[in-house]
C-alpha cells in the first residue's frame, strides 16, 4: 500500500469513524478527526483506531507513523458523554472499550518503525496512551497533560499506570495519577514527557519534517533499537548484552548497513531504503 489511503468507510473526512490514515512515500499519517468533541474516545473511534493501526501494521511499505490530531485538543480522553449514556451497564461497556483500545495500543508500540506524535492542547485520560507509545512527541506550546481519573472515581486506563513510572519515576508519576495534577508543556518537557516544544502554529510542521526524515532513515536498525530499549527493563544487564549483539549482526545484513558503511567511505549522504 503505497499511494495515499482513506478510512475504509465511505467518505474522506471519516467525521463517522473518528481517525483518518494517509500513506505516502514510506510515511503513514494517522489523524484522530472528531474535533467538535475534542477528540474524546468512544467506542467508535477505538474501532477506528483499531481499524488503521491494522492497515499500518500489515503494511510493508511502512518506514514510520505520524499521529497527530485535528481541532483544539489531541485528545481528552475518554468522552464522557458517551459513558453517561451508558452509565446503567458502565462496567460492561468500559470493558468492551477497554480491551480493544489497550490491544490496539500494544500493537502500537510493537510497531517495527519510528513513531512519532504532534501533541497539542489537551493530551488526557486514556488519550495518553498513544502518547505514550509514540518513540518521539513533539508538542505544541499550548500543550496540557492530565490523567484527570482522581476527579471521575476511575483508576485510570491507556497504560499510564506502566509508562509513567518508567518515565518519570514513583513519586511523579502518584502526583500525576492520584493528585490529579495538569502539566504544562514547559513541565512536560522538563519531566521527559515530550521529545521537544515547538510554538502551536509551527508543531504540525515541525513533526511531519521530523517524521519525514524518519522515513528516509535505516528503519530496519530504527526498529532494532526501538525494541532494545523497550525490553532493557526486563533483562539483566549481560542478557542485555546478548540482546544487543544478536541485533547489531542482524542489521549487519542488511542493505542499509552496507550502503551505510559506503555512504561513510565516499563521504556522503547515505541513501537507506529500510531492508
Amino acid at each position: 500500500m503505497t499511494d495515499a489511503v482513506a478510512a475504509r468507510q465511505p467518505g474522506r473526512g471519516e467525521s463517522a469513524d473518528r481517525v483518518t490514515l494517509e500513506i505516502s512515500d514510506g510515511l503513514a499519517h494517522l489523524r484522530l478527526a472528531r474535533p467538535a468533541g475534542r477528540n474524546g474516545i468512544d467506542m467508535m473511534m477505538v474501532r477506528a483506531l483499531a481499524d488503521r493501526f491494522e492497515k499500518v501494521a500489515e503494511d510493508p511499505g511502512v518506514r514510520a507513523l505520524l499521529i497527530g490530531a485535528d481541532g483544539p485538543a489531541f485528545s481528552v480522553g475518554g468522552d464522557l458523554a458517551h459513558l453517561q449514556t451508558h452509565r446503567d451497564r458502565l462496567p460492561a461497556e468500559l470493558h468492551e472499550m477497554i480491551s480493544l483500545y489497550h490491544s490496539t495500543l500494544a500493537r502500537l508500540a510493537a510497531l517495527p518503525v519510528p513513531v512519532l506524535l504532534a501533541a497539542h492542547g489537551a493530551v488526557a485520560g486514556g488519550g495518553l496512551g498513544l502518547l505514550w507509545c509514540a518513540d518521539l512527541v513533539i508538542a505544541a506550546d499550548d500543550l496540557r497533560i492530565t490523567t484527570g481519573f482522581v476527579h471521575l472515581g476511575l483508576s485510570g486506563d491507556g497504560g499510564s499506570s506502566w509508562h509513567l513510572p518508567r518515565l518519570v519515576g514513583l513519586r511523579r508519576a502518584q502526583e500525576l495519577i492520584l493528585g490529579g495534577r495538569v502539566l504544562d508543556a514547559a513541565e512536560a518537557l522538563d519531566w521527559g514527557l515530550v521529545t521537544e516544544v515547538v510554538p502551536a502554529g509551527e508543531v504540525a510542521g515541525v513533526a511531519l519534517a521530523r517524521a519525514r526524515a524518519l522515513a528516509a532513515g535505516p528503519t530496519y536498525a530504527l526498529g532494532r533499537m526501538k525494541r532494545l530499549l523497550l525490553e532493557g527493563w526486563a533483562h539483566s544487564y549481560p542478557e542485555q548484552l546478548a540482546a544487543e549483539r544478536e541485533a547489531i549482526v542482524d542489521c549487519a545484513r542488511t542493505q542499509d548497513a552496507r550502503e551505510g558503511l559506503a555512504a561513510f567511505a565516499d563521504r556522503r549522504a547515505p541513501g537507506f531504503t529500510g531492508r
